[in-house]
């Protein structure tokens, strides 16, 4: 009864890349300053324990982490997220249980795309891409917290990864339940 039926719409996408992405360069980075620590005399023309050290530093500093962020990030891309739509509702899983979100509890629902900070106002931040819901009653966070948003409690969002999950699973949503779509 608490899962979604077998017929149900899935959208998957992945969280993970740009950890992955950032974790390369920096194991790049690090990876010269690794030549660096090994190679001093080669490598530049100051007294070679000097570079020997600004090597192991930045070996330290940036590769280990940069090697760690490629592994958090694998680890991510390894577990897709996934959103089922059925007849009932919106099925999100969270700490391995199913969330109903019944399509009674839910007036419209729209897709918000990521935007980036306005160049013009530096008081501006970063718009994050978003799922967000219109509930019918204002009891609706209470039965799913995990659609609150900390910046904005007053508006229900599923926070999404980037602009392609937004328009895949607002575009499941329409096919599934076009009046909910404005």
């Amino acid at each position: 009864m608490w899962a979604p039926s077998d017929s149900a719409k899935v959208v998957k996408y992945r969280e993970g890349v740009g950890c992955v992405g950032g974790g390369l360069f920096m194991a790049l980075v690090g990876s010269c300053a690794l030549y660096l620590a090994l190679n001093p005399e080669e490598a530049v023309r100051s007294p070679a324990s000097v570079a020997a050290v600004i090597g192991w530093a930045m070996t330290l500093f940036v590769f280990v982490p940069g090697v760690l962020m490629i592994l958090v990030g694998l680890v991510m891309l390894a577990r897709p997220e996934r959103v089922h739509l059925d007849d009932r509702g919106i099925w999100l899983r969270d700490n391995g249980k199913f969330d109903l979100i019944a399509w009674t509890e839910i007036r419209a629902l729209h897709g918000r795309l990521p935007q980036p900070k306005a160049k013009d106002d530096p008081n501006s931040s970063p718009v994050a891409a978003a799922l967000l819901f219109q509930p019918v009653d204002s009891g609706f966070l209470s039965r799913h917290p995990v659609l609150a948003d900390p910046e904005n409690p007053e508006v229900p969002r599923l926070k999404l990864p980037h602009k392609t999950a937004v328009q895949r699973l607002t575009r499941a949503i329409g096919e599934t339940r076009p009046d909910l779509i404005p």
